[in-house]
């Protein structure tokens, strides 16, 4: 089964470049209005925070996210979304063979979500993180199913 995120996370750059404008036209504003675009000092740095902390999030939980479990190997891939063209600085790919993968967890932490995956090597076992916090409900739903029909096969045949 091949799932990814392209269709959400094609948007992602143009809402982080959009938030950036935003930030910037409400520093100059403020500051070419002598201070008067907001009531109060409060909503203009309460403004900036909502702002950057959107900025921040969008950074660090827009990320593409693949899965691919067609063939011996299960493949994980995650990568950055803004700068991704030009810089593959946040690219992790993780390939597995689908008899090493022991168990996998899901964690919901309200606005993101991280798939923690379960597998042994040949002295230990270890375990890897990616990014699923713009993959849909129905995505998630779908490899979770594929996961777990993974796992009930290794478990059956040991």
């Amino acid at each position: 089964m091949r799932l990814n995120n392209y269709k959400f996370v094609k948007k992602i750059p143009w809402i982080y470049y959009f938030s950036v404008i935003v930030l910037l036209l409400t520093i100059f504003l403020n500051h070419q209005l002598g201070k008067q675009l907001f009531p109060s000092n409060t909503y203009y740095y309460a403004t900036l925070i909502v702002i950057s902390l959107a900025l921040v999030y969008v950074y660090f939980a827009g990320k593409y996210f693949e899965y691919d479990s067609e063939g011996s190997l299960v493949v994980f891939l995650n990568k950055g979304a803004i700068l991704s063209e030009f810089i593959s600085y946040r690219t992790k790919i993780y390939e597995i063979k689908r008899e090493k993968i022991k168990d996998y967890k899901i964690r919901n932490l309200l606005i993101y979500k991280r798939l923690t995956v379960f597998y042994s090597t040949k002295n230990t076992d270890r375990n890897f993180r990616v990014n699923i916090s713009m993959l849909s409900p129905r995505k998630i739903r779908f490899m979770k199913l594929s996961l777990d029909k993974i796992i009930d096969k290794n478990k059956a045949n040991l």
